[in-house]
């Protein structure tokens, strides 16, 4: 998870039923603001999209149709949030890399690790236990189906970011190295697809942090 910086609703629009926040316009405005990425799993381009509320709001008219409570999110991690997490930390408020780092083991298997003191609040709590589900599977077989292809997407796009450091730290040309400076900013940016495990590597990293610490903007 990363900070996300929601727009205001445009003036005008009115969201009183389940069409109006199942609109192309509403859908649009959620893909611009949440990078069109999953705000949980961070993956881009998902293919099956839902757009969530944040807090449940079975029986709660206000909760459902609140544009502050609706995010894009996709199918699998939806589902597995479903209403049962309702205290994790609110990306659209606070940023979510001052409690929590996520951190992917590709050996001896595929594994999400997500780095957090789950005594310090219910929101941390909460935020832990829903992203180590929906990375390592939630006990059901389509979740860990879904779980091992997500980790799959992830490993291809880290091992991109590290070839890139690298290549960077090994150049020694400076046109070379400028070009894998600006390829390393983009991939470290929140819009970037799972940016909060290459940010991760970055801030776990004393050496990291002094040569690439000020791309985490």
């Amino acid at each position: 998870m990363v900070k996300i910086y929601k727009s205001l609703l445009p003036i005008g629009t009115v969201i009183k039923k389940k069409e109006d926040y199942r609109s192309e316009k509403i859908i649009s405005i959620l893909q611009e603001d949440f990078y069109n990425k999953c705000y949980l799993c961070e993956e881009k381009n998902p293919t099956a999209i839902n757009v969530e509320h944040f807090r449940s709001c079975k029986n709660n008219d206000y909760l459902k149709y609140n544009w502050s409570n609706l995010f894009y999110a996709c199918a699998h991690c939806n589902r597995i949030k479903g209403s049962q997490y309702d205290h994790i930390i609110d990306c659209t408020k606070d940023d979510p890399e001052k409690y929590i780092h996520i951190i992917f083991d590709s050996y001896p298997k595929h594994y999400v690790e997500v780095k957090g003191d789950r005594s310090y609040s219910i929101e941390n709590s909460e935020t832990c236990e829903l992203l180590d589900k929906i990375y390592n599977g939630a006990g059901t077989a389509i979740s860990e189906f879904e779980a091992r292809n997500l980790k799959s997407k992830i490993s291809e796009e880290i091992k991109e970011f590290t070839e890139y450091i690298e290549d960077y730290f090994n150049e020694s040309d400076n046109k070379l190295r400028t070009l894998y400076w600006e390829r390393i900013k983009k991939m470290l940016s929140r819009e970037s697809s799972f940016a909060g495990f290459k940010r991760s590597i970055v801030m776990e990293s004393k050496e990291l942090m002094q040569c690439f610490g000020e791309l985490l903007v």
